[in-house]
């Protein structure tokens, strides 16, 4: 991993719309017709990750690998910094063909950390994408609080495996 890179993992997708019911058991239920909610299982870190994404623009099913990586940037290298353009009121990203993580994923967020917790020895990182959120939960030797600080930006990087 580049030190861009901060996480790069392939998770296989357990758990798609459950919510827990009364009676302690999980039942299917959607909110809202654009979001789903998974719950996937890494195959190398032993890492657990729960995310609220748009449905319509990656469909994933139960089941299914998809790759999850947190990037610090965008562009694949160090050597370009000024990758938003603002007028004040909007930012805008225009890069480079070639040198983005765009051409290499389906579906890319930017969110905040807004959380990081240790609890029963594992670590949970907290972000949110404007909203949709996501709980990244693993070992802390994995999750370390020194990468993952509260208030840093990181933008999520989804690519999904054909079946």
């Amino acid at each position: 991993m580049g030190d861009l890179l901060v996480f790069v993992d392939v998770f296989e997708l357990r758990e798609l719309d459950m919510v827990p019911s009364k009676d302690g058991k999980k039942v299917k239920s959607k909110k809202f017709d654009k979001v789903s909610r998974l719950l996937a299982q890494s195959e190398s870190y032993d890492t657990e990750v729960i995310l609220d994404f748009n449905c319509q623009i990656l469909p994933l099913y139960e089941g299914e690998k998809f790759e999850l990586a947190l990037s610090r940037s965008l562009y694949r290298d160090r050597d370009h910094q000024g990758e938003l353009e603002s007028t004040g009121e909007v930012a805008y990203f225009t890069p480079k063909e070639g040198d983005s993580h765009l051409d290499d994923y389906d579906y890319v967020m930017h969110g905040k950390i807004f959380k990081y917790a240790e609890e029963d020895g594992k670590a949970i990182v907290y972000i949110s994408y404007g909203g949709l959120l996501m709980a990244l939960k693993g070992e802390p030797r994995t999750l370390r609080s020194n990468t993952f600080k509260v208030g840093d930006n990181l933008y999520l990087l989804l690519k999904k495996f054909s079946t």
